[in-house]
């Protein structure tokens, strides 16, 4: 073994280059993609207008260019922190929301779904008792010799006769008046 080998850990220099040549490869493959990330977002020309424009007014106030340059730069840190901290705020509540809200929902399933059977099984009970009665008591009735059974008349025999004519509700009402008065 060579001093290099044994240096290395028995890698070769070939193999650290390998390694670094992996990592700058994989380096420009993402500065690419970001590149035409942000090429999806703003046009390179928009951008290059942009840059210029800053580029000519760093040259012509460098102190105020500083100055804002330094205030962005400090500010985006805490900046960041905080939006960050609003938006995991905001996912916590909405998932802590739809869990606290389908938690008592299933709750409330457990109480709901043996009161539906329980009242579902009532409701055929009470049908089959009417269906019973009305089967039993039709066939008594049957039964019966014709001369006992009646006609039953719902409207105790009263007929009510309604007039197509024009109807005049004024004179309806004075004539129940009338009438109630005699």
């Amino acid at each position: 073994m060579s001093a290099n080998n044994h240096n290395t850990g028995g890698k070769s220099a070939n193999g650290n280059n390998t390694i670094t040549a992996k990592a700058k490869a994989r380096a420009h493959g993402m500065l690419a993609y970001s590149q035409r990330q942000v090429d999806r977002v703003v046009a390179p020309s928009t951008r290059q207008k942009a840059i210029d424009s800053t580029t000519a007014f760093a040259t012509r106030r460098p102190l105020l260019s500083l100055f804002i340059a330094t205030q962005l730069l400090s500010a985006l840190l805490p900046t960041l922190l905080f939006a960050t901290f609003v938006l995991s705020a905001l996912v916590f509540a909405l998932l802590s929301t739809i869990v606290f809200t389908l938690f008592w929902t299933l709750v409330a399933l457990l109480f709901l779904v043996p009161t539906l059977l329980m009242t579902s099984g009532f409701a055929v009970l009470i049908w089959l008792w009417a269906v019973g009665t009305y089967t039993v008591g039709r066939a008594i009735y049957l039964r019966l010799p014709a001369s006992t059974r009646q006609s039953i008349n719902p409207n105790g025999g009263k007929h009510v006769i309604f007039n197509n004519q024009s109807y005049d509700l004024d004179e309806a009402i004075a004539a129940e008046v009338a009438e109630t008065r005699e």
